[in-house]
């Protein structure tokens, strides 16, 4: 009986709270986003920001540099040689409001169109010459390049992005086993 007269206490406050103007100090590594009756109203960067909860949503994300490290890909280059290879991208967001208004998880965008690149720009090459641009930084000058285009839309910076890891592979089959138990085997192709 006294948790349900304490939560409707909890429910009273919290709506009540919502026509009390709200603050908050932000320091020069967050960005903010205020949508006001679901409309964008306005954006920046760190600062006070002040809003009324019951029209206003505040978005806070950050908006320095940041680094993510890519899944390994097993690709196939031009020659047929198996790689794999595993990638670092350095970004930052330039413009909040494209990033919050174009894309529901902006850093799985980021990861998703890097991949994408990395993808593109290993297995259009030869092993040989993948290893010798890889040598004279070609290709994380090629594959930066190709990130921003695909990334200057969202208000995606593309500060790095390179291989981390460049490895030869050898592919395995795996095949159902018809056994009682269902068990499958891999077999070195």
């Amino acid at each position: 009986m006294i948790d349900g007269a304490l939560a409707w206490i909890s429910w009273v406050a919290q709506w009540i709270g919502q026509f009390i103007p709200k603050w908050e100090v932000l320091d020069p590594t967050l960005g903010w986003v205020k949508f006001r009756r679901g409309r964008l109203h306005s954006s920046g960067r760190g600062g006070i920001i002040v809003w009324w909860p019951i029209l206003t949503k505040v978005e806070v994300m950050s908006v320095a540099e940041q680094t993510l490290k890519l899944e390994p890909l097993s690709l196939t280059t031009t020659d047929g040689k198996d790689v794999t290879v595993r990638g670092v991208i350095v970004y930052d967001y330039t413009n909040v409001e494209l990033m919050n208004t174009t894309v529901v998880d902006p850093d799985d965008s980021v990861r998703d169109k890097a991949l994408m690149v990395i993808a593109h720009c290993v297995s259009q090459r030869t092993k040989q010459v993948l290893l010798d641009d890889v040598v004279a930084k070609r290709l994380d000058a090629e594959m930066r390049k190709r990130a921003q285009l695909l990334l200057k839309p969202y208000g995606v910076r593309v500060l790095r992005l390179g291989l981390v890891e460049l490895t030869g592979a050898r592919p395995y089959r795996v095949i159902q086993g018809g056994g009682v138990d269902g068990a499958a085997a891999a077999i070195l192709v």
